[in-house]
């Protein structure tokens, strides 16, 4: 039996890749079970491994009894309680209010984003791992150094995940086409529930620019950002909101860079 991410202890429960909780807010009717598609998506094939599952049945033997049903029982708690309100089928109007409101408890939806985030990486095909330290922090219950979450809206109504390590690149005023950063180390995961978008990424040494052609700008929850809160958060769905990151980086930087035709922008879990 396989080691828990957290902790020594074995790895002796099924912990839910995404929580019980979600699942139940987004088809309360159905007791929260729904069908999931989980593949992964490589530029030029399409989407590939794809697996088919049912909502509350997609679980990875990744944590022990111990951690599951503390502190990260906790956790999922709190996330419940902050995020819920903005998970409903109709957005709140005061969309600047109630984000503006997440910046008290911004820690914890960092934390929360970035454990779903790692057991979505051991749970998707084609064993997109993200760099051990993050669970080493994680499980002391601090925030991975590095880390930055976004939160933002969609126009549409959709529900949807996807985890990637390459973004778009500008190394040394070129544009490189997408790639993985700093020998791996950068990730970044999304989330879309209802109109909610949601995310966690970590891109070491790289500065962060936001690209939409309408102009869409996330809302930088963690760390607070010093700039202005943006007049325009709203994007048309997950992938563009996904696709809306570009990194700056020196010239030269180090990083791995795939083949030609070979780049894998990410893994995808469809609700």
């Amino acid at each position: 039996m396989k080691q828990c991410l957290f902790c020594h202890n074995k790895a002796d429960s099924l912990e839910h890749v995404l929580p019980q909780w979600l699942y139940r807010r987004i088809a309360p009717e159905r007791g929260g079970v729904l069908p999931v598609l989980v593949g992964r998506f490589v530029e030029g094939k399409g989407y590939l491994d794809q697996r088919k599952h049912l909502s509350l049945g997609f679980k990875a033997r990744i944590v022990c009894t111990e951690c599951n049903t503390g502190w990260m029982s906790q956790l999922e708690s709190k996330a419940a309680h902050i995020l819920t309100p903005l998970m409903a089928e109709q957005f709140p109007v005061l969309a600047h209010s109630f984000f503006e409101s997440l910046r008290s408890d911004s820690a914890s939806i960092a934390l929360w984003l970035s454990k779903t985030a790692l057991t979505t990486a051991f749970a998707l095909p084609g064993r997109q791992r993200l760099p051990e330290f993050v669970s080493s922090f994680i499980a002391k219950q601090q925030v991975p150094p590095g880390t930055w979450v976004d939160v933002a809206k969609a126009r549409i109504t959709a529900i949807g995940a996807g985890l990637t390590k390459q973004f778009p690149m500008i190394n040394g005023g070129v544009f490189t086409g997408i790639q993985s950063h700093n020998e791996g180390t950068c990730f970044q995961f999304c989330l879309q529930v209802n109109q909610l978008l949601l995310r966690v990424a970590m891109s070491p040494g790289a500065k962060i620019n936001y690209f939409s052609p309408d102009g869409s700008i996330s809302y930088r929850i963690y760390p607070r950002a010093a700039r202005q809160i943006p007049g325009n958060f709203e994007y048309d769905d997950l992938n563009h909101f996904c696709q809306s990151i570009v990194l700056s980086t020196w010239a030269d930087c180090p990083g791995e860079i795939p083949p030609p035709g070979q780049e894998e922008s990410g893994r995808i879990l469809r609700l």
